[in-house]
């Protein structure tokens, strides 16, 4: 088999098993604890060793695509937020709300303490988008703070109330099964969250929402109106809310999320917070009535901003929230998309290939050996490459001749010598990689199945994820 070709699906392979190994690990964790102890150290095993093969089987020049993709991101994301920003009315200081300052909600903070402002109205509410760094900074964005060093900040006018902060709970929600991704994503939403300027308590309501929600609040009073059963079956019932930390405080109502202050990210946050809203029992009866009107469905409050996905990403996101699971923004979709696809496309390939090979159905030849090398790790002219078994040669298809070079000799039979005349499949599908035995067309298809499992796997809980259990 052609090392060229078939190792990056190798390392593919083996990166793919390392990550069902932690998953494995984290079930294990807390119950089995030798368990997860022999899975996590496996992980480490298989992802060290498949880093090393990465380096030393030439296929260096992948390690560029990842700098090349992160800024070619960055770069388009600053190119979209200076676009919608500029549609919207954002001239000025603005009018009401708070901004971050080193951790902590400041009323009358300059604004040039962040990065980005912008205030306009929308549906009858007065909305402020906020794009903050965690150490403060008024620098723009870099590479690394789009990786989490960056926080947006979206908040609503309100009648000027105490202060109520609601932090979900890691692990609450589904407390029998291991959730380590919205686990890290309510660590990282909250991590950033400012905290009002005020001195807080804790306040419990005396109900499973106490399990699922840590409150803190000014006015214990307030905090016992506010938190009616409808605000807790929202908060308890949405998905967007299990993620992210809402806070009351002065006129404003407002949560934070990691990452730029984006268009989508300002409307479809505020739309939460103006259900939110709604929902509560005002006692400035206009606030009410604005409340109460307000159109917060996707098509009234989003209209003609959901952007070229919508028909798709809209129904995908209702179906996900009606199983309990967190809605997808179109860049979440794109990324899980597109990795599914480089997944399962050269996964599937491989192991038709080697089906083929193992069926009799792949075209059969005769390779002539001309050069043959073999190396092992620690010999002179090998030190730092692992055993490779190399085989130069030809071989004749349908009346036209091929050379192949470098082929990688995986098969556990005889090493050819040089002048020997061997069997080999030729596989039909592109890349049309030579399989020299069975043995190496059934490694081969384990192979190829890996990556088909894990993209599956990731696409299925992309498009068709498990209701969350009650």
């Amino acid at each position: 088999m052609d090392d060229q070709l078939a190792g990056p699906w190798l390392i593919a392979g083996g990166y793919a098993l390392a990550l069902a190994l932690l998953l494995l690990g984290g079930r294990f964790d807390g119950r089995r604890p030798t368990a997860a102890a022999v899975s996590y150290a496996l992980c480490g095993i298989l992802v060290s060793e498949t880093s090393l093969y990465w380096l030393s089987a030439g296929f260096g020049w992948l390690w560029f695509a990842f700098p090349v993709v992160i800024a070619a991101l960055a770069a388009w994301r600053g190119y979209r937020q200076k676009t919608w920003i500029g549609r919207l009315d954002g001239a000025g200081e603005p009018s009401f709300g708070v901004l971050p300052v080193r951790g902590i909600a400041v009323a009358q903070a300059s604004p040039e303490s962040v990065v980005t402002a912008v205030e306009f109205g929308h549906n009858g509410h007065r909305l402020l988008g906020v794009e903050y760094g965690l150490g403060g900074s008024p620098e723009p964005a870099g590479t690394g703070d789009l990786m989490g060093g960056t926080y947006a900040l979206i908040q609503l006018r309100t009648p000027v109330v105490p202060s109520v902060v609601i932090t979900p709970a890691t692990g609450a929600f589904e407390p029998e099964r291991f959730t380590p991704l919205e686990d890290a994503r309510i660590t990282r939403n909250t991590v950033g969250a400012p905290k009002p300027d005020a001195l807080l308590e804790r306040f419990e309501t005396g109900t499973e929402f106490d399990r699922r929600f840590t409150v803190t609040t000014s006015d214990p009073e307030f905090a016992r109106a506010l938190l009616g059963t409808g605000v807790r079956d929202l908060l308890d019932g949405d998905p967007w809310f299990r993620v992210r930390e809402v806070a009351f405080h002065g006129g404003s109502l407002w949560a934070s999320e990691a990452g730029t202050l984006t268009e989508e990210v300002m409307f479809a946050d505020s739309r939460r917070l103006a259900t939110l809203a709604s929902t509560v029992d005002w006692e400035d009866a206009d606030f009410r009535a604005v409340a109460a009107g307000s159109d917060t469905s996707d098509a009234g409050w989003l209209g003609k901003r959901q952007g070229p996905l919508a028909g798709l990403r809209g129904p995908l996101n209702r179906r996900r929230e009606a199983g309990g699971r967190q809605p997808l923004s179109t860049l979440s979709l794109v990324a899980r998309t597109v990795v599914a696809l480089a997944l399962v496309l050269p996964g599937l390939a491989l192991a038709v290939n080697s089906l083929t090979a193992l069926t009799g159905l792949a075209p059969e030849a005769r390779l002539t050996v001309t050069a043959t090398l073999r190396a092992e790790a620690g010999t002179a002219s090998c030190t730092s490459c692992g055993n490779s078994n190399l085989v130069d040669g030809t071989y004749e298809l349908d009346g036209e001749a091929h050379e192949v070079k470098d082929l990688w000799w995986m098969s556990f039979g005889t090493f050819p010598e040089r002048g020997d005349v061997v069997d080999i499949a030729v596989t039909p599908l592109w890349w049309h990689p030579l399989i020299e035995g069975k043995d190496t067309g059934v490694f081969l298809l384990l192979i190829g199945l890996t990556p088909v499992l894990v993209g599956t796997l990731l696409a299925k809980a992309t498009y068709a994820p498990r209701p969350r259990r009650v």
